[in-house]
């Protein structure tokens, strides 16, 4: 559910900050249960666990929640 409105509030550009810092939180927690499975003996590196596109969402929204709404955006403040 957090993807679905997260991501439709990330793409019209709805309250843009808060979506893409929940989903960045999403992500990274999806990546450390389903990839890195927090194992002292499993490697973290994305590259060998399959992980790459969890780390490079979560990175992204990070950004995004960071950078804030476009020029486009719904919810833009001159």
């Amino acid at each position: 559910m957090i993807e679905l409105v997260g991501g439709v509030m990330i793409l019209v550009g709805w309250q843009t900050r808060w979506a893409a810092f929940i989903s960045s939180g999403t992500m990274a927690v999806a990546y450390a249960q389903f990839h890195w499975k927090f194992q002292w003996n499993s490697n973290f590196w994305p590259s060998n666990n399959q992980g790459e596109l969890a780390a490079l969402y979560a990175f992204v929204f990070l950004y995004m929640a960071c950078h804030g709404n476009g020029i486009w955006a719904v919810g833009k403040k001159d």
